[in-house]
């Protein structure tokens, strides 16, 4: 019953036009976030540690742009729970699409990298609608179990095919289907003695090396998802292969070619990207 309830209340608020929400909620975010101060430590330390090639002040600007990326990227995903299809299409340019085509008339499954940077939901969204093969995206398990079914449904609304992350090796190696599989793969992943280690921004952090493993033992071709904003609730998107033939490469490439890339988008869109994220809170 509370599931069904904050859905409808999600909905309802959702079904209000984008720019409107942007004006009502802006003011309660900018009193929500003075009082709470939500993660500022976090958000400035990462900044600082990062973007070490600009000056204080820029600095202190890409803080200040990236709060209120966090505020429209927060309505942008409450908006996904009343869209239609056409709403993404309006919204969203994919530059190359056939790209995901040429790979599907060779019936080669590939995996889509993305980090945390710009809206990620949006672009699992809009490439579940245009490809003609199945996406399935990988996700983290939500704790509180209302909002994970919420987002589980907001989520799967135009066929994506979600897949928990415990769960997601068993799944891809034994379905053999043609389809592209959707990794935020910035996350920190459990630490131990086999954690690959590598450098992010110039500093040392455990990174998840999943799809580069899946990638080599089956062969799939990688590409990075370049999300890029056009303008508030706008973007556009281009497919880059990362890998042609995983099986070829050496270990660690995939997974550093993936940093590298992901680090020239935040240095090109520094607002965007989630700051909020303690991703180098692990030393090793």
């Amino acid at each position: 019953m509370i599931n069904k309830f904050l859905y409808f209340l999600v909905w309802l608020i959702s079904s209000i036009n984008l720019s409107i929400l942007y004006f009502i909620l802006y003011p309660i975010f900018i009193i929500f976030n003075y009082i709470f101060r939500y993660r500022k430590k976090i958000v400035n330390q990462n900044i600082q540690n990062s973007l070490t090639l600009i000056n204080h002040k820029k600095r202190k600007e890409v803080v200040k742009g990236f709060y209120r990326y966090f505020f429209n990227l927060l309505i942008e995903i409450l908006k996904m729970a009343s869209v239609k299809k056409e709403f993404y299409h309006n919204r969203i340019k994919v530059i190359n699409s056939e790209v995901l085509e040429n790979y599907r008339l060779e019936n080669k499954t590939i995996i889509l990298m993305m980090g945390h940077h710009n809206n990620w939901e949006w672009a699992s969204q809009i490439v579940s609608i245009v490809a003609k093969q199945d996406f399935v995206g990988v996700y983290k398990k939500l704790s509180n179990k209302s909002f994970d079914k919420l987002m589980l449904n907001i989520r799967s609304r135009f066929g994506v095919i979600l897949v928990e992350m415990k769960d997601s090796l068993n799944y891809i190696f034994n379905n053999k289907d043609c389809k592209i599989i959707g990794l935020a793969s910035d996350q920190n992943p459990n630490v131990n003695s086999k954690t690959y280690w590598t450098e992010f921004f110039n500093q040392q952090v455990p990174y998840s090396t999943g799809a580069e493993k899946i990638a080599r033992k089956m062969n799939y071709p990688v590409l990075f998802c370049n999300m890029s904003k056009v303008s508030n609730g706008y973007y556009c998107i281009e497919f880059e292969i990362l890998e042609d033939d995983p099986q070829n490469s050496k270990d660690g490439d995939i997974t550093n070619k993936f940093i590298k890339r992901l680090e020239e988008k935040i240095i090109e869109e520094p607002n965007s990207y989630l700051w909020s994220h303690n991703r180098w809170k692990h030393k090793k």
